[in-house]
């Protein structure tokens, strides 16, 4: 998420004094989506860490941790529940044990439902990255607009 964020707007204050807008509105989302993309799959690929509850040789109860750099300041937990053969994605703030930010509802234990699951979590993420980038960008716009001394007389322009 913070990757995508700082690679969108780092995109858009490089190619936004060289360029024209529209250009830089071009490489700002084709960045963006390069980004997203990369941190999509860094997720899926990612080192996981398997933590087992249970009796000795029992596996009643696991976590996944998925520890995506990519993901920061986020961490997706997935809880197996193998006796009700059944998972739930959580996304922790900061750490394993952060506060839980949201999760899904429980699937049943099938790959395709998992890989789908995480594919979402980690979607939803890099698109809340563009969305900070964007209104960053609007804002920083629209601070820059209104230092400027000819503002008024654009106003006039438009309005007439």
């Amino acid at each position: 998420m913070l990757f995508v964020t700082v690679a969108g707007l780092l995109s858009w204050i490089i190619s936004r004094r060289r360029v024209q807008w529209k250009w830089s509105l071009v490489a700002f989302l084709l960045v963006t989506s390069t980004v997203s993309l990369l941190v999509m799959n860094n997720v899926q690929t990612a080192g996981v860490i398997r933590d087992d509850t249970g009796p000795e040789g029992d596996r009643i109860y696991s976590i996944v941790y998925f520890n995506s750099i990519a993901l920061f300041p986020f961490v997706v937990q997935k809880h197996n529940n193998w006796t009700a053969t059944s998972f739930v994605y959580y996304i922790r703030f900061l750490n394993q044990d952060g506060n839980i930010v949201s999760q899904t509802s429980p699937a049943p234990d099938q790959s395709e439902f998992m890989h789908l699951a995480l594919f979402a979590i980690s979607a939803s993420l890099c698109f809340q990255g563009f969305l900070i980038a964007v209104l960053a960008i609007l804002g920083a716009e629209f601070i820059i607009w209104w230092r400027k001394p000819n503002r008024m007389d654009i106003l006039r322009a438009i309005t007439e």
